[in-house]
């Protein structure tokens, strides 16, 4: 691999320079020097130096892996309005797994905002919308604070800026005239620190234009208090607290314009103290933070989701992404182990998918373009013949991934989904869709197809179906349902009603009349024989056996009989062509046949 990175064909002075741009960055992010190397990799294939086919074929896997992520990316389509930015910052993630790629990524963005003309032809519109959408607001919530400001700088110039050269103007203007003021007390602070025997910096600054036009909705320029602002970087926390008591003890301090965020930190973690002064007249704001919580602010990871995107409440990735900056302040915790844990816990289970207009669908892991097109709309999945993931043609039981682009392709004459799909699809709306479709659109198939499947699953229990479905017994079914028999049938074979459902039903009410039968029959018999049973009945294989004739039958001498062993009262005697016979179970019937009786002795004459 490295010779193959050795002998890259040189970069142009241009390249020469956005790749030492890049460097600077991921040194900045601490990323470390096989990032670096995917950098340049993938500076060499925005130029069309390089495939992902050159990379696979001369690279490890994990420079690979990285580069085929960062390809992906590029593909996001940015064109949905503001609601679908969550989703699309959803599906970032999830398609990345590692926040290593996230930072590179940002910092690819990055290099490529500072070397464009920043003209806002429809490249460069494209970007800008995507820094505003995805790429400045992941900044933020993984505390690249910095580079979230140069982000949203560089957009705010393509997008509008004329209105951003105004900004600029006043701002330019007011910082000029307070200019000898903002130095003075800059002087006064390095004074203070001086009589406190602190070490520390002090230094003017302006606030970021961006950030003031956001404020210009609520607020004007005169109202903006930190617009021109005085920080003071010092060593510990202690020295925060002390230089605070020593200014507040000579400059009169604006009441509600102190905000002590060390004690109580931003939801982004960030920690300083924030209070405005009355300094010749003028309000000035000064900030005094130590240079852990300075270097946390401008370059801090996974700490800053919410705050200023007003949001009401945290979201499901926000609330995954909580504990990062918990292990960020473990001074134990490498990248890497940040790095693995958060590889294992962002989106495991769902899948984000856009589709050509760029809208993002979320969908369980292992989904289908069946799933797909029934989350888009009923008769988008009804009439769906085929689909094309990322421009390519697949089957409709292809599983998606993160990151695909998905197009459902229909033909009006379709007749509607297969049978098939309900096994195929994995999401409960798309199964239901399918079974909708067929109990309104293909009823009479659903009739014929029901009752083939109840028959089925009457067999598959033992039963003769043809002894279940009687009138009688579908009569006394369909009450309890509250159905039709053609609609009863046609429910099941829409898949809308369970079939072995339906059959153990129809099974409860043949055996309870068995059973009622078999009562009956105990019940009326009639004809008991208390003399031996050798006399009159042969039982096969018993003797000295309790012995009655069926009162159904009436059984004579000379038929043909069969006995019926009966819960504890003996066998019962029925003629075999008895209609009850059919209903007795056969492990419970006994061959049995009538004796010889002897005739009486006639008298001589």
């Amino acid at each position: 691999m490295n010779n193959f990175i050795d002998n890259l064909k040189e970069l142009s002075e241009i390249n020469q320079v956005k790749y030492n741009d890049l460097k600077s960055i991921i040194s900045d992010m601490d990323l470390g020097e096989e990032y670096n190397i995917c950098g340049l990799l993938y500076l060499h294939m925005k130029e069309g130096n390089l495939t992902l086919d050159d990379i696979k074929s001369s690279c490890n896997d994990f420079t690979y892996q990285i580069l085929k992520t960062l390809d992906k990316l590029n593909k996001i389509n940015f064109s949905q309005q503001s609601e679908e930015a969550e989703n699309l910052r959803r599906m970032f993630f999830a398609i990345t797994k590692d926040i290593r790629i996230i930072m590179l990524k940002i910092a690819l963005v990055t290099t490529e905002l500072r070397h464009i003309d920043k003209s806002n032809n429809e490249y460069n519109l494209a970007l800008a919308h995507s820094i505003f959408t995805l790429y400045a607001p992941l900044s933020a919530r993984l505390g690249l604070m910095t580079y979230k400001t140069e982000l949203e700088e560089g957009a705010f110039i393509i997008e509008q800026p004329e209105l951003r050269q105004q900004i600029q103007d006043e701002v330019d203007n007011r910082f000029h005239k307070r200019q000898p003021i903002v130095n003075r007390l800059t002087t006064l602070v390095e004074n203070c620190l001086t009589d406190l025997n602190i070490k520390g910096k002090v230094y003017g600054r302006k606030k970021h234009i961006y950030s003031i036009y956001k404020k210009l909705d609520s607020h004007t320029l005169d109202n903006i208090y930190d617009l021109i602002a005085v920080r003071a970087i010092v060593e510990t926390v202690a020295d925060c607290y002390a230089l605070l008591g020593r200014l507040h003890s000579i400059l009169e301090p604006m009441e509600s314009r102190f905000k002590d965020y060390i004690a109580t930190p931003k939801p982004n973690g960030y920690q300083s103290l924030h209070t405005t002064v009355i300094f010749e007249g003028f309000p000035v704001e000064i900030q005094i933070r130590s240079e852990d919580m300075h270097k946390y602010a401008e370059y801090g990871i996974a700490a800053h989701w919410l705050y200023k995107e007003k949001k009401s409440k945290q979201d499901n990735l926000d609330t995954r992404l909580a504990w990062l900056r918990q292990m960020m302040e473990d001074e134990d915790s490498s990248i890497d182990e940040l790095a693995d844990s958060l590889s294992q816990d962002i989106y495991n289970n769902d899948i984000f998918v856009q589709t050509p207009k760029g809208k993002v669908i979320y969908l369980p892991m292992n989904s289908t373009p069946i799933d797909f097109a029934y989350i888009i709309h009923s008769e988008v999945g009804n009439k769906c013949v085929g689909a094309k993931v990322n421009g390519k043609m697949v089957p409709v039981n292809s599983t998606l991934n993160n990151g695909d682009i998905v197009e459902i392709i229909t033909n009006p004459k379709s007749k509607g989904p297969s049978r098939d799909w309900l096994k195929i699809c994995k999401t409960s709306e798309a199964r239901n869709k399918i079974n909708t479709f067929f109990k309104k659109n293909m009823k009479e198939e659903n009739i014929k197809l029901g009752k083939s499947m109840l028959e089925s699953a009457i067999r598959a229990k033992g039963y003769s179906a043809t002894k279940l479905l009687t009138e009688e017994n579908i009569q006394e079914c369909l009450s309890y349902y509250s159905m039709a028999e053609d609609e009863l049938y046609a429910s099941i074979g829409a898949n809308s009603m369970s079939s072995k459902l339906v059959s153990g039903r129809l099974i409860s009410i043949h055996d309870r009349k068995i059973k009622a039968e078999e009562n009956k029959t105990q019940e009326n018999t009639t004809i008991s024989l208390s003399v031996p049973s050798d006399k009159h009945i042969a039982i096969k294989g018993l003797n000295n056996i309790l012995v009655k004739f069926a009162n159904c039958c009436h059984p004579m001498y000379g038929d043909k009989i069969v006995g019926f062993v009966s819960a504890g009262r003996g066998v019962i005697i029925h003629r075999d062509i008895c209609p009850n016979v059919q209903y007795f179970k056969s492990s419970r019937l006994i061959e049995a046949s009538w004796k010889d009786i002897a005739q009486p002795n006639k008298k001589k004459k």
